[in-house]
C-alpha cells in the first residue's frame, strides 16, 4: 500500500468509527451496480485492509439491518447482504449528486418544493425519512413543509416543485439561504487529503505501478474516495452557476474526485471480479450500463490542474 493511501487510512482511523457509513457507501458504489448482493467474506476482506476487525464489521451490519438499511440471507453457513429497498431508494437518489450525472458547470434552476398535507402530518420516523429523501435529493429546508433546491432529480410522493424566478434579485435572495462557508471548507479539506493520491494515480497510469498491481488496494481506495466526497456533495445545494464564485472549491473537488476514480476503476473492477461473491454464492454480475456513466459529463467539462 502506497504512502498517500496510508495518510488517508491514518485519517480515517484517527476519527471516530463509521464503519456503518462505510458500509452503506461500499453498497452503493460498488455492490449495487453489481446485482446488488456480496457476501460476508468479501466485506471482511475490504475492512481488513482498512484495519478494521471482523467485530465491528458484523456489529455495524447489525446496526444497519436492525435500522431497516441492508438485508442478510443465508445459503448454507454462508451469510449474504443487499440494500433494502428503503437503502436502494436513497443510495440510487444520491447518484446524481455524488457522480456527477449532471456536472456543477451545467445550468440549473431553483425550485421550491412544497409538501402536501398528507406529508406535513407525518411524524417521527415518516417525516424524518420524507428529510432525508429531501436532502439526499439536494434540498434544503428552510420553512415548515418547504425546501429551495435544483432542477434535478424525482421529488418524494406528496412534494410538488415550482419553478423559482430567475431574476437576479429572485436568486439573490434564495441563495441567502444557503451558507456556503462551512461548505468550502470541507471541500479545500478534501482536496488536501486526496491531492497526493491523485498524483500517484497519474504517475502509475505512466508507469504501470502499484495500483494496476494491487486490486485490493484500489477498492480501499475508492471507497474511501468516494466516502468523503458523498459527505459533502450530500450538503451540497448544488445551486446554479451565476450565484457561485468562479473558483469554487466545489468545482475542483468535483473534478478531483473523477480523475482519481476513473484511475481507480480499472484495478478495483478487476478485483470484484475475481474475488466477490454475490448471494448465489458465484461471481458478482458485470456492471449495469448506468455504472459506465459516472463521473461523464464531469470529464467532458473543462479540466483543471491539481498536481
Amino acid at each position: 500500500m502506497d504512502k498517500p493511501l496510508k495518510d488517508i487510512l491514518r485519517l480515517f482511523q484517527a476519527e471516530p468509527s463509521r464503519t456503518w457509513s462505510i458500509v452503506m457507501t461500499f453498497f452503493g458504489d460498488m455492490v449495487l451496480p453489481r446485482g446488488g448482493s456480496i457476501g460476508l467474506p468479501t466485506l471482511l476482506s475490504l475492512f481488513h485492509a482498512m484495519d478494521v476487525g471482523s467485530g465491528t464489521v458484523r456489529t455495524a451490519l447489525s446496526r444497519l439491518s436492525a435500522d431497516g438499511w441492508v438485508e442478510r440471507t443465508r445459503i448454507g453457513r454462508n451469510a449474504y447482504y443487499c440494500l433494502s429497498s428503503r437503502g436502494m431508494a436513497l443510495s440510487r437518489d444520491a447518484e446524481p449528486r455524488i457522480y456527477g450525472t449532471v456536472s456543477f458547470k451545467t445550468q440549473r434552476k431553483l425550485r421550491l418544493a412544497v409538501a402536501s398535507a398528507s406529508v406535513r402530518s407525518l411524524v417521527g420516523d415518516e417525516a424524518a425519512l420524507v428529510a432525508t429523501r429531501m436532502r439526499e435529493a439536494g434540498y434544503t429546508a428552510f420553512a415548515p413543509g418547504a425546501w429551495l433546491g435544483v432542477d434535478e432529480g424525482t421529488l418524494p410522493d406528496g412534494i410538488f416543485g415550482l419553478d423559482v424566478d430567475g431574476s437576479q434579485v429572485a436568486m439573490q435572495c434564495l441563495a441567502a439561504y444557503f451558507s456556503l462557508d462551512d461548505l468550502a471548507r470541507s471541500y479545500l479539506r478534501f482536496e488536501k487529503i486526496f491531492s497526493p493520491l491523485a498524483k500517484m494515480c497519474t504517475d502509475h497510469a505512466e508507469q504501470k505501478g502499484a495500483f494496476h498491481q494491487d486490486g485490493l488496494s484500489a477498492v480501499v481506495a475508492r471507497t474511501l474516495l468516494i466516502h468523503e466526497y458523498r459527505r459533502i456533495a450530500l450538503r451540497d445545494p448544488h445551486l446554479p452557476e451565476a450565484l457561485m464564485p468562479s473558483d469554487w472549491a466545489g468545482y475542483r473537488a468535483q473534478t478531483l474526485c473523477a480523475t482519481i476514480y476513473r484511475a481507480l476503476l480499472p484495478a478495483s473492477e478487476a478485483w470484484l471480479t475475481e474475488n466477490g461473491r454475490g448471494g448465489d454464492a458465484g461471481r458478482l454480475p458485470a456492471p449495469t450500463p448506468a455504472f459506465y456513466k459516472r463521473f461523464q459529463e464531469v470529464s467532458r467539462a473543462q479540466s483543471r490542474d491539481f498536481v
